[in-house]
C-alpha cells in the first residue's frame, strides 16, 4: 500500500540523462587491484561522491564485498554509507571537533592529523579507533615527525584511543620517477619506528594510492587506498613502462542523453553562441540536454564526439549550460539515445579523452558530474 501511494504522489519519470554503473566491472576491477597486491588489504575510496559515479550506488554494489573499510570524507558521506552497507567505515580527513560525537565509533574508524583531535577524542571517553596519518613530504596535512615525539606521549595518557594503523599519502606516485616515493618511504618508516619504539603495534601501514599499487613491491606496507583505478582509469603515464598493467582495468560508468532537437543549418548561418561555428553545406544539427551544468566541461567546444549506434559525430558551436549541438546524419531522431561517454577507454568520447581534449584530468572530470543526474546499476 505504502508502495502505491508513492507511486500516485511520486510517479516514476525517465530522464533524459542518465550515467550507467556496471557492477560486475567495478568488483572486477576489485579483484585485479587485489592480485596487484594479494598480500595486503584494500580499501575501496568512496569520497567526492565516488568520484562522481555516485556515493549511494557503488556502496551498495561493494557491500556484499569483505573489505575491511569503506573510506569517505567526511560525516556527510559516512551518514550515506552507513544507510546503505553494514561494512566498517575509515573517515579519511577531520572534521570539525564538535562532530566526532556524532559516529557510531564501533563501526568508524578515524584518520587523525594534529594533537588538538586526540585530545578531543580522549575527552569524548569512548574506545576510537584511530589511523594516524604521517605528512611524509607533501605538507599538505598530516603530523610532521618534529612533533611525533609530543603526540606519542600524549596517547600514551590516552588509553581509549587505540592506533590500529598508520597512513600517509603520495605526492607524485604517477611520475615515472620513484625518487618521490622512495623518499616518502623512508620518511614513513622512520616514523614508524619510533611509534613501535614507544610500546605501540599498530597492524596494517597504508601510503599507496591507485599509482602506488602499480609500483611497490615493498611488503612493508600491507593496505592500499585505491581511487582512479577501481573506478577503472590507468592512474600512470602511457610512457611509464608500468603503463600495461592498468589495461585490464574498465571503466565504470558510462553516459547517455537524448536529442532533443534536429535543426537544419544553411550556409552562411550560425550555430549556437558567439558565432563560432559556420557550415559550409547544408548540415543537420542534433541538441542534446547535457553539458556544464551537468559537469562537463565547456573549454570541449568543438574538440568531442558522442557516438550514435555505431557511429560518432562532432561536437560544433560553444557549448551552452544544459545544451550541445553535433552535426548528425539523416539516421539520427528526436528521442533517440546518444551516448556522451563511453566505457571503452579506447572509444573517441571516452572520460579519458574528454579530459585530455578539454586540458584536465580525469579526477576533475568525474567529480564534477551533477549528483542531481540519474545514475543506475547495471
Amino acid at each position: 500500500m505504502l508502495w502505491f501511494l508513492r507511486s500516485l504522489f511520486s510517479p516514476s519519470v525517465t530522464p533524459m540523462n542518465i550515467i550507467w554503473l556496471r557492477k560486475k566491472v567495478l568488483l572486477q576491477n576489485l579483484v585485479y587491484l587485489q592480485s596487484l597486491q594479494p598480500q595486503s588489504a584494500i580499501f575501496p575510496v568512496l569520497k567526492s561522491n565516488a568520484y562522481g559515479h555516485g556515493l549511494k550506488q557503488i556502496t551498495k554494489m561493494l557491500s556484499r564485498t569483505d573489505v575491511p573499510y569503506i573510506a569517505v570524507d567526511s560525516y556527510p558521506e559516512y551518514v550515506v554509507v552507513k544507510k546503505h552497507s553494514s561494512l566498517p567505515i575509515l573517515i579519511l580527513w577531520e572534521t570539525l571537533l564538535e562532530n566526532y560525537k556524532k559516529f557510531d565509533h564501533k563501526n568508524t574508524t578515524f584518520c587523525v592529523y594534529n594533537i588538538w583531535t586526540i585530545r578531543y577524542l580522549w575527552r569524548l571517553g569512548k574506545k576510537t579507533k584511530i589511523h594516524l596519518f604521517f605528512n611524509t613530504g607533501m605538507n599538505r596535512e598530516g603530523i610532521q615527525e618534529d612533533i611525533l615525539p609530543t603526540l606519542i606521549n600524549e596517547l600514551q595518557s590516552h588509553p581509549n584511543l587505540i592506533i590500529e594503523w598508520v597512513l600517509s599519502h603520495f605526492f607524485d606516485a604517477d611520475n615515472m620517477s620513484n625518487t618521490t616515493i622512495n623518499h616518502q618511504i623512508q620518511t614513513f618508516k622512520r616514523m614508524y619506528y619510533k611509534i613501535l619504539d614507544a610500546w605501540f603495534t599498530p597492524h596494517r601501514r597504508h601510503i599507496g594510492n591507485s599509482a602506488a599499487m602499480f609500483k611497490i613491491t615493498d611488503d612493508f606496507f600491507n593496505a592500499y587506498r585505491p581511487w582512479l583505478a577501481l573506478y577503472g582509469y590507468n592512474p600512470l603515464d602511457i610512457q611509464d613502462s608500468l603503463y600495461k598493467h592498468g589495461n585490464n582495468l574498465l571503466p565504470v560508468l558510462s553516459i547517455t542523453s537524448r536529442v532533443m532537437s534536429l535543426q537544419t543549418v544553411r550556409p552562411g548561418e550560425w550555430v549556437s553562441y558567439h558565432h563560432e561555428y559556420r557550415p559550409s553545406d547544408k548540415e543537420t544539427v542534433a541538441t542534446i540536454p547535457f553539458w556544464y551544468a551537468e559537469g562537463l566541461a565547456r573549454t570541449a567546444s568543438g574538440k568531442i564526439f558522442i557516438k550514435y549506434r555505431k557511429t560518432f559525430f562532432h561536437q560544433v558551436g560553444t557549448i551552452c549550460m544544459n545544451l550541445s549541438t553535433y552535426v548528425v546524419d539523416d539516421s539520427v531522431h528526436i528521442g533517440d539515445e546518444i551516448e556522451i561517454i563511453s566505457d571503452n577507454p579506447r572509444a573517441k568520447n571516452s572520460m579519458m579523452n574528454l579530459a585530455e581534449q578539454t586540458g584536465t584530468i580525469v579526477y576533475e572530470s568525474l567529480v564534477k558530474l551533477d549528483k542531481g543526474i540519474r545514475r543506475e546499476i547495471v
